[in-house]
């Protein structure tokens, strides 16, 4: 099982971020939700959409009795909001972050 925790954030607040794993379309994660797929043991990888911006692929494996968390969000806060048509141009696949924080035993 994997959980992704979204942060809450000015950019992208009113919009969802479309979830995929092994490049399949699983879902979406809105503004400051905590969403928990269940998928298959084995090696996986994951990314986020939203329009033409995503995320950076991550790979990952899944046991049983495991939980993955993943945090998310916008790459654009603090000073990076002076370099938005940076991200929105040449570093449209990392407009997104999308990061593997713990591995936790389910009981």
């Amino acid at each position: 099982m994997i959980r992704i925790s979204r942060q809450t954030t000015y950019f992208d607040s009113f919009r969802s971020y479309k979830i995929y794993i092994d490049e399949i379309y699983c879902g979406d994660i809105k503004d400051g939700e905590i969403k928990e797929l269940d998928i298959e043991n084995g090696e996986h990888s994951i990314y986020l959409k939203i329009d033409w911006y995503r995320s950076k692929k991550s790979n990952f494996t899944v046991n049983s009795n495991e939980l993955l968390e993943f945090y998310c969000g916008n790459s654009i806060n603090g000073l990076k909001r002076l370099l938005i048509f940076i991200y929105i141009t040449f570093l449209k696949n990392r407009y997104l972050f999308l990061n593997q924080i713990n591995v936790r035993a389910i009981e």
